[in-house]
């Protein structure tokens, strides 16, 4: 009984010490910046293995023994923090990594760590595309990455932005290819910005070799978010914007449009003007007596088109994740909805993606994704005057011409040429695109170090328009009918167009480490089949305007058409890695393609690269230089192709066609068919070839960051047009002919650090390319932008201009293009010196192209607030202003640009006057030698430009958040390309295109709720 009694005393004893030696420590992980959550944070006890992980609210609980002191959190991405035990409920916010040199990045095929990379590969994360507020992927990159530029010539609803790698590769397609979630698709604005995990470009030619014949203009590869484990959430987020233009060409009212006229007309010999110095002193006073008579409208065409002051933009995403060890789920739904300026005009988008990782067994997983996209476009048919859209019509069309009688009635403008009736009365087009992705991939790991991947992708893409171009008829001011009409029937066509593209692949990645030698090899095989085909239909002559159906058309005027095409592409590739301790590191590639674009005997071929890196803050003696984090010195060589050459062009194809025959002394339609291009049957690959050299560095305990590069490349085997006999009776054939050269540098800086509790980092890129025209084949391309041997892609090819002339004895003292060049037109230096100017005067003026090209961001983030600013430009460019903007009376009939109101020469000045003009005189019979390109038109084109800034506020954590089941709320202001700084006119942007769309400044608001 005694031991039995001692024994309980011991075991409670034993018990009570236990407890009183252990403790329970609690709280809550979340991200430093945006306050929200973080879940499978690894909580434990520095130098044991005791630990947990937070929960699906970011908390955890953890029973340690009672003379701990501190734990220890760990999360991927972010810093590793030790933080001492305060006996109270703890909340840890933890900071990004700033060293992301263990990053993983995405290259072709595969994946490897940031430090272990040898080519030149940028990166940015799908946050920081998405935190520029752009609905397209394309112009979220402007500024974004060095060696990247992006150009646009509009902000018209749906429209995107022309994406270069590196610069000018070819005189054909330098379109780079795109690649989401291993899938070549034709462009990267499929793809929902949200959606956006990361977005890699391959620049160098190292990098992109494993693409083989597709790689030249350089890959970007888009990886989209995928689900994690432990992760379920509801997340949804709304934009609402206004846009507004950043500039518009204005124009003269009617009084000064007729006397400037009028001065053109005497100018060129007439007498008198058309019209009459009544109407222009007094035109108030007619216009108020006569107000439907021509020419007492005063019609502002460009306002009375843009009904709208603002344009609205509409956007919603939800986004819903969830996980565990077997199953790991992404869907999201997108939603945007674009207005016009003007009526008729409108975007629609629907994007619906899933992703589904699941774990089969432990040797066997699998990847389901589906993609769905549907647009839905309106836009008004192109003017049948001009064939062009209503936004050139409101410029061209002068003041002097009314919009509608004082009847209500639409006038009928300059001989029914009305462009507000054309606009709501002449008929829309519509579009529906359809587009189908799935990708199922599986991957068996047979064994330690080798991965199997099968991946099977279709892609489905149905597509069809309707174009509905309406006839009006006017009437005159009294209601009585004319004759005049914008167009002489009514028509309806209709295409359809549908494609198929599989892409398959077989890949199988093995790594292996020997001691200190590590070694990976990437055996694999592509196959992508495309075929499309496409009908269109027509008919005229419909009686119901409001019936836009092909059998209400008449069937004596109808037409249809079809064709079809199909191509294949079949590769073997190979990559090869290895480094000694992470400090010297060797990589090659090779890729095999045959291409059935070729002839059979020039399908195949090899593209190769090579490079090296060396890490020299791994050497022992870099040890103890404490400033430096990481340094490595790299380089490559490699072989990338173009196979993006139409389809089978060495085939001697027949056109048909029909032609009027006599026959029997009637004339009758045939059909008949002849060849009418020289087929070359050796066409083959375009070439590219690159080397580069890089540095890559971290300093102050990776707070700085720099990435630089110097590259050239050529391009050989450019296929071009080259001239044949004349009696062979063909056009042009294409030839491997040209050779281009490219060569220029990059460089990259971000700062990162955190004082007190305000994160923040800057980041500054700037970029140099210059391309050079070594061989076309005894071939030019002439124009005010050419392309000729030891030419500039695309220079501005004109005269050399000696100014204005001030008087008429200068300009006939002088060589001149012809006799009518006189006092206030434009003297050009005579090259030849022949005594006359002519095309042969014409030198190689400077490039259209930007030589350098820059960009940048700050970000501030400090309890729940996050401020963003990116600003992007250009520099060394020469511009020229458009048309609209500076040329008065296009079309022998057009507006008159207030930009030059009083600038020009005139027999009306004085000396002084004149001498100070900055623009020539009125004339018609000379405007083809004083609009002529030349140096007198061109001038600084560079620009600065804020592209983007937010601000926003979260607020997570909050117990009446918690109670309505929510984790975060964010609310966010934005604008974006509020501010240019440009030698450009107020009236101009400095990226917009002739009579295009206008170049928007983006107000926005929105919310991100997050359950």
């Amino acid at each position: 009984m005694k031991k039995n009694l001692l024994l309980l005393f011991m075991l409670t004893c034993i018990y009570y010490a236990a407890h009183a030696q252990t403790k329970t420590v609690s709280g809550r992980v979340t991200d430093a910046k945006t306050k929200e959550s973080l879940i499978g944070v690894t909580v434990s006890v520095p130098g044991t293995k005791t630990g947990t992980v937070t929960d699906n609210q970011g908390r955890f609980s953890l029973s340690i023994p009672d003379d701990v002191k501190s734990l220890t959190f760990g999360y991927v991405g972010y810093q590793l923090q030790t933080i001492t035990l305060t006996g109270k409920p703890m909340e840890v916010a933890l900071l990004p990594e700033q060293n992301n040199l263990n990053d993983v990045v995405v290259v072709g095929y595969g994946t490897q760590k940031k430090k272990d990379l040898t080519g030149a590969i940028a990166t940015i994360s799908g946050e920081e595309l998405s935190g520029r507020q752009t609905l397209q992927v394309s112009e979220a990159l402007q500024g974004a990455v060095a060696g990247v530029s992006v150009t646009r010539s509009s902000s018209a609803p749906g429209s995107g932005a022309t994406v270069r790698v590196r610069g000018i590769t070819t005189l054909n397609n330098n379109d780079a290819l795109v690649v989401v979630d291993g899938i070549p698709v034709s462009s990267m604005d499929l793809v929902n910005p949200n959606d956006i995990e990361s977005l890699n470009v391959l620049k160098d030619a190292a990098s992109a070799a494993i693409y083989g014949s597709r790689g030249a203009a350089g890959v970007i590869l888009i990886t989209t978010k995928r689900g994690k484990t432990g992760a379920s959430n509801l997340e949804y987020n709304f934009e609402y914007a206004l846009q507004k233009p950043t500039a518009l060409p204005a124009y003269v009212d009617a009084p000064t449009y007729m006397k400037y006229f009028n001065e053109q007309a005497t100018n060129d010999g007439a007498a008198t003007g058309p019209y009459a110095n009544d109407y222009i002193v007094n035109f108030e006073a007619n216009r108020a007596a006569t107000p439907d008579k021509f020419p007492f409208a005063n019609t502002d065409w460009q306002k009375l088109i843009m009904t709208n002051k603002y344009a609205p933009r509409e956007q919603h995403d939800l986004v819903f994740t969830a996980g565990n060890e077997t199953l790991k789920t992404k869907a999201s739904l997108g939603y945007q909805n674009v207005g016009a300026f003007y009526d008729n005009y409108n975007y629609e988008r629907y994007q619906f993606r899933i992703n589904n990782d699941i774990k089969i067994s432990a040797q066997l997983n699998a990847t389901v994704d589906l993609g769905l996209r549907r647009l839905n476009n309106i836009a008004p048919v192109a003017n049948p005057f001009s064939g062009q859209i209503p936004i050139y019509e409101a410029r061209v069309m002068p003041p002097i011409y009314a919009d509608r009688y004082t009847n209500g009635k639409y006038a009928i403008a300059k001989d029914g040429r009305n462009p507000l009736a054309q606009l709501n009365e002449g008929g829309t087009t519509t579009g529906r695109s359809n587009q189908l992705q799935g990708r199922l991939a599986l991957n068996f790991k047979p064994v330690a170090g080798l991965t199997l991947t099968g991946i099977l992708a279709p892609t489905f893409d149905f597509n069809k328009t309707k174009a509905f171009s309406k006839k009006i008829t006017y009437t005159l001011a009294d209601g009585s009918p004319t004759t005049l009409s914008n167009t002489a029937l009514t028509v309806l066509s209709e295409s359809r167009n549908e494609i198929y593209q599989l892409t398959s692949q077989f890949l199988a990645n093995y790594n292996k480490t020997i001691n200190n030698h590590n070694f990976s090899a990437l055996l694999g095989y592509e196959g992508v089949y495309s075929n499309q085909e496409s009908l269109g239909a027509s008919r005229s002559g419909f009686v119901l305007t409001d019936f836009p159906y092909l059998d209400a058309g008449s069937q004596l005027l109808r037409d249809n058409s079809g064709d079809a095409s199909e191509a294949n592409l079949r590769s073997f590739f190979g990559r090869l890695t290895y480094d000694y301790k992470s400090k010297y590191f060797l990589q090659a590639n090779l890729r095999y393609d045959q291409s059935s674009r070729f002839a059979p005997a020039y399908r195949d071929a090899y593209f190769p690269s090579f490079s090296a890196g060396w890490s020299l803050s791994e050497e022992e003696f870099m040890k103890n230089i404490k400033w430096i984090s990481f340094l490595k010195l790299r380089g490559s060589y490699g072989e990338v192709g173009n196979e993006r050459i139409g389809n089978y062009p060495y085939q001697a194809s027949i056109d048909l066609s029909t032609a009027l025959f006599y026959q029997n002394g009637s004339v009758i339609p045939l059909n008949g068919g002849a060849q009418t291009v020289y087929a070359v049957r050796d066409i083959s690959w375009e070439t590219t070839k690159s080397t580069d050299i890089g540095i890559d560095a971290a300093f102050l305990n990776n707070r700085l960051s720099l990435t630089a590069d110097y590259y050239r490349k050529r391009t050989t085997d450019i296929l071009l047009g080259l001239d044949i006999p004349i009696n062979l009776g063909f056009d042009r054939p294409t030839q491997n002919a040209g050779v281009l050269d490219v060569r220029g540098w990059e460089m990259a800086i971000n700062w990162k650090d955190k004082i007190g509790g305000l994160s923040y980092s800057a980041g500054f890129n700037l970029s140099d390319a210059k391309s050079n025209v070594v061989n076309m084949g005894g071939t030019q391309i002439l124009g005010d932008q050419s392309i000729f041997e030891g030419s500039q892609f695309n220079e501005w090819y004109g005269y050399l201009s000696t100014g204005i002339y001030q008087t008429a004895a200068s300009a006939n003292a002088a060589p001149r293009t012809s006799n009518a060049v006189t006092a206030g037109d434009l003297g050009y230096v005579d090259i030849d010196n022949n005594g006359i100017i002519n095309a042969n005067d014409r030198v190689l003026l400077g490039g259209s192209l930007p030589r350098y090209q820059y960009g940048g961001n700050i970000n501030l983030a400090y309890k729940g607030f996050d401020f963003g600013i990116s600003f992007q430009g250009v520099a060394k460019r020469l511009s020229r202003l458009n048309s609209e903007v500076v040329r008065p009376f296009q079309e022998q009939f057009g507006n008159f640009p207030e930009l030059i109101d009083g600038k020009f020469y005139s027999k009306n000045n004085t000396p002084e006057q004149n001498l100070a003009a900055q623009y020539p005189r009125l004339t018609n019979t000379v405007s083809g030698n004083n609009y002529a390109l030349s140096d007198f038109w061109l001038f600084n084109g560079a620009y600065f430009r804020i592209k983007n800034t937010t601000l926003g506020y979260t607020i997570a954590d909050k117990p009446l958040l918690k109670k309505v089941g929510l984790q975060s709320i964010r609310f966010y202001v934005a604008v974006n390309d509020f501010f240019t700084s440009s030698k450009f006119p107020k009236y101009a942007d400095p990226e917009s295109g002739n009579a295009s769309y206008p170049i928007v400044t983006t107000f926005l608001g929105g919310v991100n709720v997050k359950f």
